[in-house]
């Protein structure tokens, strides 16, 4: 099984006001730096943590024995084949727990190899035999992507490194893993997307609609060499690696109400230039303003009562969404526009392809080669051209 590699120290919950502590075997509650034990438990019954008035920690059992100190406090398994567990969910490795001003913040410090264990089953999906290409791929691009980000790149200060949720990878634990999953990430076990001799950022999205993205048309950065678009188009057809996905074609639509709700709501968060405070007023006309090279809208200008606001790149998928707050596909889309008898917008339709950013590696396509006999080598070789594989230390 895999394992080693750097620590690495994820961020599972950052503010929940407590947490339910465990473990499936043998293991100790620490503080004063582990040189303290607080709590030794048999992997039966479970303890729940909670931030106290002061920034102390207290630790209950479910018989009512209690133990309040100065954080963090550290869990460990005694029994190498046990798991600890957080709020029911398991987890190789260590979990700290410290106090912060709103709550209590978690984090599982483990191995990268343990960490990408419980990242790609949830990142990639259920995935036949004759698809582990695609694993071994989403594996090697998922631990790019973490070692980029190991030791504060970005100068946060903050204890941790990435976070368990769709800001950085999707991470459950050792609850996540799979068998073929597992398999992928030994099958791959230290290696990188490397350009120019270093280790490289490697995103990854959904599903791409047809040609990935470079990273300046969605994103306020420059671009990658290694980071262009891409096509995914099947050679000598007219179908398409990542068609197998779910969102390969979208439609998004709007009554007037609902459009001018959404607009109201996050248009002034996301616009180019101020909005000012007050309504943003009702919307008279929505146009693309300029299209990038892989065919996605760059600029959205937005006219309303107030005047013309413009989007760009991704921030317009957080101003577009559902009436249950989910953003928008992606920026590879069509506007359909019906005009009312007042001037303002009755209805809109967005008609898309593709799901999230569409930098870097497409998900569905990866499948979608996979299934056609590509390796992960060639992959990975064509979502980030110009690329190598290379062995992290």
């Amino acid at each position: 099984m895999p394992g080693g590699g750097r620590e690495v120290r994820i961020a599972l919950a950052d503010g929940e006001a407590s947490g339910a502590l465990s473990a499936t075997g043998a293991w100790v509650l620490t503080h004063s730096g582990g040189a303290k034990t607080l709590v030794r438990g048999t992997g039966r019954g479970t303890w729940t943590l909670a931030r106290m008035a002061g920034g102390r920690l207290r630790a209950t059992s479910e018989t009512g024995e209690a133990a309040t100190r100065t954080g963090p406090f550290i869990a460990r398994v005694i029994d190498t084949a046990a798991f600890l567990t957080w709020n029911g969910k398991r987890y190789r490795g260590a979990l700290e727990v410290r106090a912060v001003d709103h709550g209590l913040l978690v984090i599982n410090r483990l191995s990268v190899e343990d960490y990408i264990r419980g990242v790609v089953p949830l990142e990639l999906g259920v995935v036949h035999e004759t698809e582990l290409a695609a694993l071994e791929a989403q594996s090697v691009a998922a631990r790019s992507y973490a070692y980029v980000r190991l030791g504060d790149p970005d100068g946060l200060r903050r204890p941790y490194d990435l976070v368990a949720t769709v800001a950085d990878q999707v991470y459950g634990g050792a609850t996540g893993e799979s068998r073929l999953g597992d398999e992928a990430v030994a099958r791959t076990t230290g290696e990188v997307i490397a350009y120019a001799g270093r280790v490289v950022n490697a995103p990854y999205s959904a599903a791409c609609g047809g040609t990935t993205a470079g990273a300046s048309e969605v994103w306020h950065e420059s671009d990658e060499p290694y980071l262009r678009p891409v096509s995914d188009q099947v050679p000598g057809t007219d179908q398409y690696y990542c068609e197998g996905s779910a969102h390969f074609r979208w439609v998004r639509q709007f009554s007037g109400p609902e459009l001018a709700t959404v607009v109201d709501r996050y248009l002034r968060h996301y616009a180019v230039g101020s909005v000012g405070r007050g309504d943003v007023g009702g919307v008279r006309g929505i146009a693309a303003e300029s299209m990038t090279p892989s065919g996605r809208i760059g600029v959205l200008a937005v006219t309303t009562d107030r005047g013309t606001f413009r989007l760009r790149g991704n921030d317009m998928r957080f101003v577009f969404r559902a009436t249950n707050g989910e953003i928008l596909n992606s920026t590879y889309f069509a506007v359909e526009q019906t005009m009312g008898a007042d001037g303002h917008l009755s209805a809109l339709t967005l008609r898309g392809m593709g799901n999230g950013h569409g930098v870097g590696m497409c998900q569905a396509g990866a499948i979608g080669r996979a299934r056609a006999g590509q390796d992960y080598r060639t992959i990975l070789a064509t979502y980030y051209p110009g690329t190598t594989l290379a062995m992290v230390n």
